[in-house]
């Protein structure tokens, strides 16, 4: 299952976008949605909770400096990556989450759309953060 959110335009550069999530898993509070019950995070990781959703740990996968930030579920009962893109234009920067996992059909029907509207919430307030 692939998803994508629409794109926005932060003011701020990519280096500091990145600066600000890149290993520091606290910093991710600020740009989870209202609707998130849960959110803790120690140095290595950042567990979130949602009503109806299981808890969820998220790990570093993957950082390419000032372009991308993956993160990978820590259990194996969820394999999914979750990136954050950022392309750096003349007016700040571009930003995106896309989201990439296998699911059985069944569970696939019942995450997608609430999967959806939470990375579509995540980019809002991410964009609303590095906005000026």
């Amino acid at each position: 299952m692939q998803l994508e959110t629409e794109k926005v335009q932060c003011s701020a550069d990519a280096a500091t976008i990145f600066n600000h999530l890149n290993g520091k898993f606290e910093n991710y509070n600020g740009i989870m949605p209202e609707d998130v019950a849960k959110f803790e995070s120690d140095d290595t990781s950042f567990v979130f909770g949602m009503k109806g959703v299981p808890e969820i740990r998220l790990i570093d996968k993957e950082s390419i400096p000032n372009e991308r930030i993956v993160l990978t579920a820590a259990s194996s009962k969820l394999d999914f990556d979750l990136t954050l893109h950022l392309n750096e234009n003349e007016a700040g920067t571009e930003a995106w989450f896309t989201f990439e996992g296998e699911f059985n059909a069944m569970m696939q029907m019942m995450i997608k759309k609430p999967l959806q509207t939470f990375i579509d919430k995540l980019i809002h307030k991410l964009g609303e953060r590095f906005s000026s």
